[in-house]
């Protein structure tokens, strides 16, 4: 873990929390959720004000998730809308948290000022026991709070007002034009200086949950919900749906077969194959990989191109028993000369290896995330499109290993991230 902190790697770009003032509006959020206060004087946090530091010294990477769903956010500032989302339950919350953030910043710009601003992110269930409950997360809403109660009296004034504006009769009420005058001391002219969030409610489409082992949603319109998961025949899927259609990760072929079909994979690409060299990147890190796992005291990062050749060679019988370096190998021959796929590398394991998501479809990140799911060894991939299954799987390397994949990412995905995944994933 703090190779890849130090690398930036995980807990990168948050927003330090540092000055008293803001300490205590932290702790003021915290108690509103009947949260232990920090005792930190100094942490960082995420775009919803989730903080490593602060988990940490609670003993609760949860704490503003307790329930993996509705998630809680603190929101200091409206810098943090610039900041990613880790710990993430749900793929779509980052896409929600960011719109919410572009949507109504004067509105937080003007709040945070003086307050701190807290609330949830609701949706249609409190709790996930089954498939429906997953299902049931149509769209999701804001529930915003401020611990000044300033946005809430700015909420009321600007219901007054709007009575006050289409009631005839409400002018006549000293009571109500007194507590416009109250609150209008307070809250100042709400038609000018836009205190309330005016956008709160936003649709969820298709999403990738981590709840029931990881399942991933897509909706299309006019037809049922397809969800793809990893068990076989999993209990929390309701045998009486029958129209509902749940495809496993172990029948790649059914999955391949839907994502084409339903227009999210690009059908073979040789121009897209030749002009990125995807096949030899991931055979590259294929096999410095194998390298990594047969000799651990190995500093895998300084090997040269001689060097793993003459080991391929040598240790080609076992990887050829493994089974998958003889493909790539025999796929990048078939995508050098434009060739008809062998049918022995014509199923949805090797497909998956030489196709990428629609670019232009707006799915296109969760896409990539699944087919990341069937070319785990795309080290590059993972970490971009699926950092949950890339920190799963690191807490599995060896330490070569793991040094050989920050470099990786440190040195050819970081200095030009967009360039990267227009050349490979794009």
């Amino acid at each position: 873990m703090e190779r890849l902190i130090a690398n930036d790697l995980i807990y990168g770009r948050l927003m330090p929390v540092t000055r008293p003032h803001m300490v205590e509006r932290y702790n003021a959020a915290l108690a509103c959720f009947d949260a232990e206060p920090t005792r930190l004087t100094s942490f960082n946090v995420d775009a919803t004000g989730f903080s490593p530091e602060v988990a940490e010294e609670l003993e609760d990477p949860r704490y503003l998730d307790p329930h993996g769903v509705n998630r809680r956010f603190i929101i200091l500032s409206p810098e943090q809308g610039q900041l990613p989302v880790v710990q993430l339950n749900f793929s779509s919350t980052s896409d929600l948290v960011r719109a919410f953030y572009r949507r109504n910043l004067d509105a937080l710009k003007r709040l945070t000022l003086k307050d701190v601003v807290f609330g949830e992110i609701e949706n249609a269930t409190y709790r996930v026991n089954d498939l429906d409950d997953i299902l049931s997360i149509k769209s999701i809403e804001f529930r915003v709070k401020t611990v000044s109660g300033l946005l809430e009296k700015a909420t009321e004034l600007a219901g007054l007002v709007d009575k006050f504006q289409t009631d005839g009769e409400a002018w006549r009420d000293d009571v109500f034009l007194r507590r416009i005058t109250e609150l209008a001391s307070e809250c100042g002219d709400i038609r000018y200086n836009n205190l309330v969030p005016r956008s709160v409610r936003f649709h969820q489409r298709s999403f990738w949950t981590r709840h029931f082992g990881g399942l991933y949603v897509f909706h299309d319109e006019g037809s049922d919900p397809t969800v793809v998961g990893r068990a076989k025949d999993p209990e929390f899927v309701d045998e009486d749906v029958s129209s509902r259609s749940y495809f496993s990760f172990e029948d790649p072929d059914e999955v391949y077969d839907f994502l084409v079909s339903s227009g999210r994979v690009e059908p073979l690409n040789f121009e897209w194959l030749q002009r990125s060299d995807i096949l030899k990147h991931r055979e590259h890190s294929y096999v410095r990989a194998a390298i990594a796992r047969a000799q651990p005291e190995l500093d895998v990062t300084q090997l040269n191109e001689a060097w793993i050749r003459n080991w391929v060679s040598e240790n080609y019988d076992q990887l050829a028993n493994e089974g998958l370096l003889p493909e790539l190998v025999k796929l990048r021959k078939v995508v050098a000369s434009r060739q008809t796929i062998p049918r022995k590398l014509n199923g949805a394991t090797y497909k998956f290896m030489m196709v990428r998501a629609v670019p232009e479809h707006s799915e296109q990140r969760l896409i990539n995330r699944l087919i990341s799911d069937f070319v785990p060894f795309d080290y590059l991939m993972r970490f971009i499109y699926n950092k949950e299954a890339f920190y799963a799987d690191y807490e599995q390397f060896g330490d070569n290993l793991r040094e050989f994949v920050v470099d990786l990412i440190s040195t050819q995905y970081f200095p030009d991230k967009a360039g990267l995944r227009r050349r490979f994933y794009e």
